[in-house]
């Protein structure tokens, strides 16, 4: 089951991590062996080697994996998660099903501290599937009483090297349009993975209390399209020009993606359900649900996280 035991020898302490070979899960590993942490990481795939890193193959759904997983760990932090599948039903079978496994595994592992990462979408879980699956792990998590400490931590849109899902919008700003879901003055907070990832790495050193936090860059009131737009640089009076698509459209268009991905079983980004979520006009965090984390501020404003995530992009022939 488990790929290299090998590292189980070295020192610190062990984080079991779910959704390690994900966008966020892999900045996530690097940080906490760069805190000089032992990582268990679940697969699905074969991995490569990795100096600090064993590999345990099986999902959510195996419990003898999350068994292996959750063997002798200090922490589990929990990233893995569907953002995208077929219908309601395949985002709570992972989202809260798969959670729920995840958390008896650690209670019986005798793991002391959970970090279990959700999303700002699940504070309005009405809009969407994927938002009412992570609020009820949410609910899985708070409503027991459980052997562990834990902290939910809801980030809003997560950006930087390795994210696919921004390289779309950058790419319409070489055509010189930024589409706005809804409206052009709907407002979202951001945060660059790599400052998501060793706020985890804080959180997971102990001393904090059970909470729900919401996380991001710190800019106050988060920001509209146009401040992403003026964040790319280049000449003022060549920005982008901002689009809105209101929902009558951008739903319609998520409803008959939905109808062919139901035919071709082949799970859609954007559906009716997302599209719901897209146009709610604030996704700001709150300010008193930010965590306070001694020895942790934000690397990345939003100009200096794009430049990174762009530079990436670059480098591996994206753009």
């Amino acid at each position: 089951m488990v790929q290299k035991p090998a590292a189980e020898t070295a020192p610190g302490k062990l984080v079991a991590l779910t959704g390690a070979t994900g966008f966020l899960g892999g900045h996530v590993m690097d940080c906490f062996l760069a805190a000089g942490w032992r990582v268990r990481a679940l697969t699905r795939r074969q991995q490569q080697e990795r100096e600090g890193v064993s590999w345990v193959n099986g999902d959510l759904s195996d419990k003898i994996a999350l068994k292996s997983l959750m063997q002798g760990a200090d922490v589990l932090v929990h990233v893995a998660g569907l953002t995208k599948a077929l219908n309601r039903d395949q985002f709570f079978d992972v989202n809260l099903t798969g959670t729920k496994l995840a958390l008896d595994a650690a209670a019986k592992g005798n793991v002391g501290h959970v970090i279990n990462v959700s999303s700002l979408a699940a504070r309005e879980p009405r809009l969407s599937h994927y938002g009412a699956s992570k609020a009820a792990a949410e609910l899985a998590l708070s409503a027991r009483k459980w052997p562990f400490t834990w902290i939910t931590v809801r980030p809003p849109a997560i950006y930087g090297p390795g994210d696919k899902e921004i390289l779309k919008l950058l790419k319409a700003t070489k055509l010189g349009v930024l589409p706005a879901p809804g409206s052009r003055h709907n407002r979202f907070s951001m945060i660059h993975a790599r400052d998501l990832a060793q706020a985890l790495v804080h959180m997971a050193d102990g001393g904090h209390d059970t909470a729900t936090y919401e996380i991001d860059d710190t800019k106050p009131s988060g920001y509209q399209l146009k401040d992403v737009a003026e964040a790319l640089g280049g000449n003022k009076d060549r920005l982008p020009r901002i689009l809105p698509i209101p929902f009558w459209l951008l739903g319609t268009i998520g409803a008959l993606n939905g109808l062919l991905a139901q035919i071709i079983r082949r799970p859609a980004m954007l559906t009716l359900s997302t599209a719901r979520y897209l146009c709610h006009p604030d996704w700001t965090v709150r300010s008193g649900r930010r965590p306070k984390l001694v020895g942790w501020v934000p690397q990345f404003d939003l100009k200096a996280g794009l430049k990174d995530t762009m530079d990436w992009y670059r480098k591996n022939g994206l753009l």
